[in-house]
């Protein structure tokens, strides 16, 4: 495991830490203002996008690198996220939308900047 990463793999980590950074900060501000806009939803979609793209980032990550993280079920979570954003929208539970954001978006960008940080060192 302490091969350098190939530079597209580690740009795209790049991007699901820059994205889970951009969660974080939706998360920021506040529960109250992700339900205040009952009528349009615009900050609900907002949070949905965010959640697609980061789970279109980790999908877009090289299969073996998945492959070899299989036991850590949080980058098969993501991207069954985004398929369920993308393609069954109907159905998306903004609870969970607000636990991504607000909780889980930091531990994946944690996780990912000490895979970066332990590659950088290797």
């Amino acid at each position: 495991m302490n091969a350098s990463l190939p530079a597209e793999t580690r740009r795209r980590l790049e991007d699901v830490v820059r994205l889970c950074r951009r969660a974080e900060a939706l998360a920021g501000r506040g529960r109250d203002w992700y339900d205040s806009d009952p009528e349009l939803g615009v900050p609900h979609l907002a949070a949905d996008s965010l959640v697609l793209k980061l789970g279109e980032a980790v999908r877009r990550l090289p299969e073996d690198f998945l492959q070899e993280r299989a036991a850590q079920p949080t980058w098969r979570r993501a991207i069954g996220m985004r398929n369920r954003i993308a393609h069954d929208y109907e159905a998306i539970d903004h609870e969970i939308v607000w636990q991504v954001v607000s909780v889980h978006a930091a531990d994946l960008r944690e996780h990912v900047e000490d895979l970066l940080e332990d590659r950088e060192d290797a």
